[in-house]
């Protein structure tokens, strides 16, 4: 019972958190747009977030074994609340960078609450502790979407900070009252948490690990110019790209950056929905048909059709054909290729193998918004998704390499 009671304390910090998590990522592109900046500042400011997780997040992992998991998690809950009320009263660019990085230097949170379960589960239930965060993820970032759709289009980046704010301290108030500490002699260390080069030469894994790069790079792109993009084409046609990197010659004015907010909102709830649903309820009866990597090569398929035919509609109704193809893509492949990873590393040290797993796509989504941006401003919205497309089909012939492993 008081295992069940963790988990579910869990479960609604990791939730709550992710749906204020939820409510603001969609909606950056149109604020930097509102402040004078342009698509590449949009990658500069997704990859400042990524950038300070994956320097800060394995260092506070290992802190938590030492001081324990809940006053990290109490740490990261904290700062996402500063990081969200910066955003809130943010009136430029430089303040929104400033957002971006306490959130990028407060995000322990997943990884923490990961760490928790492990300790208070066996290994015969870890996956299904496991279960409670990406049932948590899923929904929270289904909702939260939509919500930042709303707010934004009531209240722009002031409405969105302050409910995000919120939700982080609700969940921080969750946390510091319900939720309790785990003994150190009951703390399963986590080594060796970022040592993907370890990694490198283990048959089938040094190629899973490129492939996690190169996938998570190609559709980082994707989400930093969306938000750029439907202002752009959609409401705002007369914002041409003009003066290099960092500005745009026109932007969209208040009215289209509410517009703007609602349309980019309910297109990533409906990404949403479609990933829960394929994850949480078909993914299982796929598995019975295909192996780990067909799914692999097939879903990487669907992300690189998705983001060639992503410039092509003319009228934004359009735009969810593309989008909820590489929902569908997306939510075959990242179970998949996650699931082969901890098959293709000894069962002694999954916990490293996995660490560098997630090493591999925080790279990309350090690397990805950068050069997305920079093919959005330099080029053409075109040249952005059609390089991504050409990525993510360069995953889908490279997982063709990938062993098949039987199944279970």
């Amino acid at each position: 019972m008081k295992q069940r009671a963790s988990l579910g304390i869990i479960f609604l910090v990791v939730f709550i958190d992710l749906l204020g998590f939820g409510i603001v990522v969609p909606q950056l592109g149109i604020y930097v747009d509102k402040y004078k900046g342009s698509a590449f500042m949009v990658g500069l400011l997704m990859s400042s977030y990524s950038l300070m997780q994956f320097l800060i997040a394995p260092r506070l992992g290992k802190l938590s074994d030492k001081i324990g998991r809940k006053p990290i998690l109490l740490y990261s809950l904290a700062g996402f609340v500063v990081a969200n009320l910066v955003f809130a009263f943010a009136d430029s660019l430089p303040m929104l960078f400033v957002s971006r990085l306490l959130a990028g230097i407060a995000a322990a949170n997943i990884a923490t609450a990961q760490a928790y379960i492990a300790d208070v589960t066996s290994e015969e239930r870890r996956a299904q502790g496991m279960a409670v965060i990406g049932a948590a993820f899923g929904l929270g970032f289904v909702l939260g979407p939509a919500l930042g759709g709303l707010l934004g289009g009531l209240g722009g980046n002031l409405a969105i900070g302050l409910a995000s704010a919120f939700f982080s301290a609700l969940s921080f108030l969750l946390a510091l009252f319900f939720l309790a500490e785990i003994p150190k002699a009951q703390r399963k260390r986590r080594r060796g948490e970022g040592r993907w080069w370890v990694w490198i030469k283990l048959p089938g894994f040094g190629l899973a690990l490129f492939l996690s790069l190169l996938y998570t790079a190609a559709f980082t792109q994707m989400e930093t110019t969306f938000a750029v993009f439907v202002l752009q084409k959609f409401l705002a046609p007369h914002a041409q790209l003009a003066g290099g990197l960092f500005h745009l010659h026109a932007h969209a004015d208040a009215a289209m950056h509410q517009q703007a907010s609602q349309k980019v909102g309910w297109l990533f709830t409906a990404i949403g929905l479609v990933s829960v649903f394929i994850q949480g309820f078909a993914i299982k009866h796929f598995r019975k048909y295909f192996s780990e990597k067909a799914l692999i090569i097939g879903g990487a398929g669907a992300v690189a059709i998705g983001l060639a035919l992503f410039t092509l509609p003319t009228r934004f109704i359009w735009m969810y054909v593309p989008a909820v193809l590489i929902a569908f893509g997306a939510a075959l492949y990242n179970p998949s290729l996650s699931a082969l990873v901890s098959r293709l590393a000894p069962s002694e040290n999954q916990g490293e193998a996995l660490g560098a797993y997630q090493s591999m796509g925080a790279l990309g989504r350090i690397l990805g918004p950068i050069l997305g941006g920079f093919l959005y401003t330099s080029f053409a919205p075109s040249a952005t998704y059609f390089v991504a497309a050409g990525m993510a089909f360069l995953v889908c012939l490279g997982a063709w390499r990938l062993p098949r492993l039987k199944s279970h």
